[in-house]
């Protein structure tokens, strides 16, 4: 018995011991990451699972964290977006280091990358803020990042602009939340590439990138100053991440063909006022009746003949190649507890469609970064080297003009002396219809372009709640550029050709300079982050150029051997920016959040009495399914946020030295052959104060139904007030015009983010999503008078979305019925008539990904409406009698349908009797009357569509080499439905950087496929 009393005792004793263990406080730090990633998780909520009221804690800058709690009590971190983990107390260990699982059920903007390139909670942000991965990024293997953003982010417009010198590498213009300044070449985003800003991007390897983060407007990238006022692009690189280092190499093969010519008859051919003419480039000749005619001049004694028939294919479709774009890309990856790494090679070659069109693109990335205690260091180093040799426009030209019995299989060995292709023996002298073949092989655009890219990134810990970053960003680019034309003797002037070169050399450097001061405290239920920087930025531009207008002998591109004088120029520009910024984030439990920033310029573009200027910012956000308790673990809304900011941003968008009075040479001033200097016309205003952008938004997200439906929308109002552009003025002020700040253009927008699974189970996946945004972007203020004149057809007219296409029209009575004299001709306004936006305000974007075991097939659908386009193409056709309006009545004279007859008194009679004639000058006079140029823009196409196989790994199992591989078809632009007034080409191209603009200048669209391969090592 005693013994029994003594277990029970002893028994009771260890009882109490291990109940006195188990209420042991500890303290427990540690860090959070993201397990794929290695990045840490910011704004993690760490708790106690067997007592939520005993404190909870949030996860910092860094992912780090500090908890007390009992042993054997079990922490419990959680984050949206990532699967819940859990981790046992055992005593006051070392610091832990904890990984979480993303949750790709929730939504997908959880962690993004906000301004200077920090990682942020979602829910901190009272802007809206919309994440591309990777995967989706590339889904049409697109080799511009910008170009694979299109019809991906609401709002976001993105058009390929075809530069002159630019065919296999057009250049792209991006706009975001509509349009803030006049001045059309300050309208982009910014581009930050791991938080470093730099001003391109259009080369960058997407392959290299793990996500992009567009911020939506100046209100979420404050910080950048006047560069964010248009939005930011933030691109994140890939980095390696701990343990067994692999191996990637992917190959994607497209070709790619044009489409979407402006038809042309095939009725008539070529010849003047239905005479058959052997040297006329124009198709106002006889119908065709499949005889063999005269083509050209004699050769040699022999004249050559052509068979007087249209092909049965569009001939001129023969002119163009197919295009062919190879890409090969291997990286290698890895690293372990304190270092990465992440080293890519790319080789990109392209055959463009224009014959003797190609260019070639190689570029390496190294991205590392090692961690020594407290410091954290990163660093990234990117070389691309680009070589281009293009022909500049005319050849094009040529095609859409001459008649259609050419076959111009027959004419691309022009080289041969006695072919009817060489350019002593074609049929036509005139310059604007020569050979086109001739034409793209004598007038080459040749570049090498070589970019260095790096940045340096220093980041120590002091403490738990105080650190300090340092960022030095480095850019350069160096491009070497020749334009040569091929020099042609004969002895008959028309066909004689001078030949020509001018050799540039272009430099730009950037450095960019950032310190950051972190303080991150947490003080019970209230966490606070405040962020303290100071940024300086200096650009440097050189611009150097020769030329020789007049070159002696064929073949030999050299200046000096010319006839004359040298052409030249040189242009130096610097720039100099210093900004001094904060933002302090307060946040109520992780669910209330109030953001203040604050940011002050010096730029040495303005005048020094002038230069500085501060503008401030206010955003708030509340997740009210964390606060309202009825809404936790709730079986239909399981995540919900509503946001709302204010922000005034100043934007200066004048060039370096354009508030210097610059003088220039002008021969014969003062008189005789004395060389005197003039003024310039232009007053360079010193009161010029930036444009000042005021931003109003608000917005909610939700996410519905276990996270099936994600849901964001926003309305967005902008006003740009005191716009700088350049003005006319009272020649007696002695200038012409001056630099003013005047102008007030608004955008009001609604913006509309779906994304969810329709189906979602253990082996199919279908994920729909969509966005939308509709913007209404005012001219409200100008200068002076109610509209000015941007490019040819485009204005910017008060009362008026911005830009406005404005035409000219027929004569009409009341009922819109065109008026024709007593010759049947037409006449046209004194006044244009305004059509409407040039700009589409409506914008739509679906994607859908289905999975199916191994199978994965992605399709990415872009739709734009509400907007004109124009086309200076179809005038010309008009006049060469290729357009298919002049065959529309047998070039017989006809009664003009819809026409009237003015009876003199104010009334009018319907035109029963009066004909047309029909010739080459009446059609011409219909192609000068600009409203049969334009149309509605309004367009539906399958942007992108990728068809892929992932091998089981089943059958990789029996080897160590390959772990993982996969094969897919993809295809771009495969078809589009346009608007049935839309003959004239694809409303996303535009030329001169103008909206809506179609020219002969450009080449026409191509739809691409080819395949993909990618496999790891």
């Amino acid at each position: 018995m005693n013994r029994l009393y003594t277990s029970i005792l002893l028994l009771a004793m260890y009882a109490n011991v291990l109940a006195l263990h188990a209420q042991e406080h500890v303290t427990i730090r540690g860090r959070i990451i993201d397990q794929g990633t290695s990045k840490p998780v910011i704004g993690a909520t760490v708790s106690i699972k067997e007592n939520e009221r005993s404190g909870s804690s949030i996860s910092g800058s860094e992912g780090g964290f500090t908890i007390r709690a009992h042993v054997n009590q079990t922490i419990v971190v959680t984050n949206v977006g990532y699967l819940p983990a859990e981790l046992k107390v055992i005593n006051e260990q070392e610091p832990v280091l904890i990984a979480l699982v993303p949750d790709n059920r929730q939504l997908s903007e959880v962690v993004v990358t906000g301004a200077l390139g920090l990682q942020r909670s979602a829910r901190e942000l009272g802007t809206s803020a919309q994440v591309v991965d990777n995967e989706h990024l590339n889904q049409g293997r697109v080799i511009n990042p910008l170009l694979a953003l299109a019809s991906k982010v609401s709002s976001l417009r993105i058009n390929a602009s075809d530069a002159t010198s630019g065919k296999t590498d057009p250049s792209v213009q991006v706009r975001l939340r509509g349009t803030r300044s006049f001045n059309r070449a300050q309208n982009d985003p910014i581009y930050v590439v791991d938080g470093v800003p730099i001003p391109d991007i259009g080369r960058l390897n997407p392959n290299d990138i793990e996500s992009i983060t567009v911020l939506k407007g100046a209100n979420a990238a404050a910080l950048y100053g006047s560069e964010g006022v248009n939005g930011a692009i933030m691109i994140n690189t890939k980095a390696g991440s701990r343990g067994r280092g692999t191996i990637q190499f992917n190959n994607a093969t497209t070709f790619s063909n044009v489409f979407l010519l402006p038809p042309a008859q095939t009725e008539f051919g070529q010849g003047q006022n239905g005479v058959y003419s052997a040297t006329t480039a124009e198709s106002w000749g006889p119908r065709f009746n499949g005889e063999m005619m005269p083509f050209g001049p004699p050769i040699n004694g022999v004249q050559p003949e052509i068979r007087y028939a249209a092909p049965g294919s569009d001939n001129r479709l023969e002119f163009f190649d197919t295009g062919v774009t190879t890409q090969n890309d291997i990286s290698f990856s890895g690293g372990d507890e304190q270092s990465t790494y992440y080293l890519s090679v790319q080789d990109v070659r392209i055959k463009g469609v224009i014959p003797g069109d190609q260019s070639a693109r190689t570029g390496a990335r190294f991205n590392g970064a090692r961690n020594f205690g407290k410091l954290k260091t990163a660093y990234s180093v990117n070389y691309i080297y680009f070589d281009r040799n293009t022909t500049p426009d005319g050849p094009w030209l040529s095609v859409y003009t001459q008649p259609a019995n050419l076959d111009y299989s027959e004419y691309r060995n022009w080289e041969d002396p006695n072919s009817p292709a060489h350019p002593l023996n074609w049929y036509n002298t005139v310059s604007s219809t020569k050979n086109p073949f001739f034409m793209a092989d004598n007038t080459r655009n040749t570049a090498k372009q070589q970019t260095l890219n790096g940045r340096i990134e220093l980041d120590y810990q002091f403490t738990d709640w105080f650190k300090a970053i340092y960022r030095l960003g480095y850019y350069n680019t160096n491009e070497d550029t020749r334009a040569m034309t091929g020099k042609l003797a004969s002895p008959i002037g028309a066909r004689n050709v001078n030949g020509s070169v001018e050799d540039g050399a272009n430099t730009f450097r950037r450095l960019n300079n950032d310190l950051i001061l972190n303080f991150n405290k947490q003080f019970g239920d209230f966490s606070t982050n405040l962020l303290l920087g100071q940024n300086v930025r200096m650009d440097e531009t050189k611009a150097i150029g020769v030329g020789a207008s007049n070159l002696l002998l064929e073949d030999l591109f050299n200046p000096g051997s010319r006839i004359g004088e040298l052409s030249g120029s040189s242009r130096i520009e610097q720039y100099r920016s210093l900004g001094t910024y904060g933002e302090l984030t307060g946040g109520y439990r992780n669910y209330l959040f109030l953001t203040l920033t604050g940011r002050y310029d010096q730029v040495s573009v303005l005048s020094k009495d002038n230069r500085g200027y501060f503008y401030p910012g206010i955003s708030t956000s509340f997740v009210f399914t964390d606060a309202i308790p009825s809404l936790k673990d709730h079986r239909v809304v399981n995540y919900g946020k509503i946001y709302a900011s204010f922000n005034r941003t100043g934007n200066v968008t004048l060039s370096p030295y354009s508030l210097n009075n610059p003088y220039s040479q002008s021969g014969g001033f003062p008189y005789g052959s004395l060389v005197g200097f003039l003024p310039s016309l232009t007053n360079p205003n010193p009161n010029i104060e930036p444009e000042f952008v005021t931003s109003y938004e608000a917005g909610f997200q939700l996410a519905l139904f276990n996270n099936r439906l994600n849901i964001d929308a926003a309305y967005v109002y902008s006003d740009s007030d005191g716009q700088i552009f350049t003005a006319l003025s009272s020649s007696a002020t002695g200038y012409n015009n001056s630099i003013v700040n005047a102008g007030r253009l608004t955008n009001s927008i609604i913006e509309l983010s779906l994304n969810g699974d329709v189906v979602r189970n253990n082996s199919l996946r279908w994920n729909l999503g969509f966005n939308f945004s509709y913007t209404d972007n005012q001219v409200k203020e100008l200068y002076s008078g109610n509209e000015f004149r941007i490019f040819r057809q485009s204005y910017a007219i008060i009362g008026q979305q911005y830009p406005t296409l404005k035409v000219s029209d027929y004569a009409r009575d009341p009922q819109g019925r065109i008026i024709v004299d007593e010759n049947g001709n037409t006449s046209t306004l004194d006044d244009n008539t305004v059509l409407g936006t040039m700009v589409p305000p409506y914008l739509m974007g679906l994607n859908s990904t289905v999975t199916y075991k191994g199978f994965q097939l992605g399709l990415q659908f872009d739709a734009r409406m509400g907007g004109w386009i124009y086309s200076e193409v179809v005038p010309r056709m008009y006049t060469a009698g290729t357009h298919p309006a002049t065959v529309a009545y047998g070039r017989q004279p006809f009664i003009m349908p819809n026409t009237v007859i003015d009876n003199g008194d104010g009334t009018y009679s319907p035109n029963t009797s009066v004909e047309s004639r029909g010739d080459k000058a009446f059609w011409q006079s219909q192609g000068n009357v600009q409203i049969n140029t334009a149309a509605k823009g309004d367009y539906l196409k399958l942007r992108e569509l990728n068809l892929s196989y992932t091998l089981p790994k089943s059958w990789l199992s029996n080897q160590r080499v390959i772990s993982a591989a996969s094969i897919g078809f993809i295809a771009n632009n495969l078809f589009i439905i346009r608007h049935s007034s839309n003959t004239l080409g694809d409303a996303e191209s535009l030329y001169n950087q103008t909206d809506g603009y179609l020219s002969f200048r450009q080449i026409p669209p191509s739809r691409t496929y080819g395949f993909n391969v990618n496999v790891t090592f």
